[in-house]
C-alpha cells in the first residue's frame, strides 16, 4: 500500500512537472515572438526616412521632393467595426468631414508656396465624394461631378495595390457575424498623425503669407494708381 501511495504521488509531481515545463515553453515561445516582432518594428521606426531638407529645392517645375518631409514611425491598427463613418446617418456628413486637415486638403511649400496634394487627403476626399454620392444618388450629380467618382473609384483601386498590405485576415467574411466579431486583424501602418500635424501648421503658414501678399499687392495697386 505504502507503494502504490508512492507511486501514486510521483506520477503526479512527474505530471505537474511536464505540465509546468509545458507551460513555460510555450510562455517563452509567446515572449520570444513578441520579441521579435517588437525589434522588427522597433527597426523600422529606428530609421526613419532621411529625407533631403526643403530649403534646398527651388521648387521650380521638376524641382521639389519627392515626398514629404514628415517624421517617419510605424503604428499598429487593429481593423474594427464601427457605429461612426456611416452612409447616411445624420452624423455621418460631420464625422467625415472630420477625416480632412485644415484647409483644401492642400499643401503649399517653397518660396512661393507651390501648391500640392498629398496622396492620404486626395483618397479621404475621394472617399467623402464617393459616401455623398451613394447618399444622394449618381444621377444627382452633374457629369462633371460623375467624371470625378469615376477618378476616385480608379484612384482609391491603384493607391491599394501601390500599398499592397499582405496582413493575414482569418475567417470566411461571408460567414462572419460582424455584430458579435467586430475586431479583424491587426495592421502594421505608417502613423499618420505627423501628415496632419504638417498639413495643419502649414495651412496656417499659407493663411499668414497670402494675407501679407495680398496686403502688398493692395499696396503697390494704390501706389501705382496714384
Amino acid at each position: 500500500m505504502h507503494f502504490q501511495r508512492e507511486t501514486y504521488t510521483n506520477v503526479i509531481c512527474l505530471s505537474l512537472l511536464l505540465a509546468t515545463s509545458l507551460y513555460f515553453n510555450v510562455m517563452l515561445i509567446n515572449t520570444a515572438r513578441h520579441v521579435r516582432e517588437a525589434l522588427q518594428l522597433h527597426r523600422s521606426t529606428a530609421s526613419p526616412l532621411h529625407l533631403r531638407p526643403i530649403e534646398p529645392y527651388s521648387f521650380v517645375g521638376n524641382d521639389f521632393p519627392e515626398l514629404l518631409s514628415i517624421e517617419s514611425r510605424l503604428v499598429r491598427m487593429s481593423v474594427e467595426e464601427s457605429v461612426h463613418y456611416s452612409l447616411a446617418d445624420p452624423e455621418a456628413s460631420d464625422e467625415w468631414l472630420w477625416t480632412a486637415p485644415l484647409g483644401d486638403n492642400h499643401i503649399r511649400l517653397g518660396p512661393d508656396m507651390r501648391m500640392f496634394a498629398i496622396p492620404m487627403f486626395h483618397q479621404l476626399h475621394c472617399l467623402r465624394g464617393i459616401r455623398e454620392a451613394m447618399e444622394n444618388g449618381l444621377s444627382s450629380l452633374h457629369h462633371a461631378q460623375q467624371e470625378h467618382i469615376h477618378h476616385c473609384f480608379n484612384y482609391i483601386r491603384q493607391w491599394t495595390l501601390c500599398s499592397a498590405d499582405v496582413t493575414l485576415e482569418p475567417g470566411d467574411f461571408m460567414s462572419r457575424n460582424f455584430t458579435t466579431e467586430r475586431v479583424g486583424a491587426t495592421h502594421t501602418c505608417r502613423d499618420w498623425e505627423p501628415a496632419y500635424t504638417v498639413v495643419n501648421d502649414r495651412w496656417f503658414e499659407w493663411k499668414k503669407f497670402k494675407q501679407e501678399h495680398d496686403a502688398l499687392q493692395k499696396r503697390t495697386e494704390e501706389v501705382t494708381d496714384i
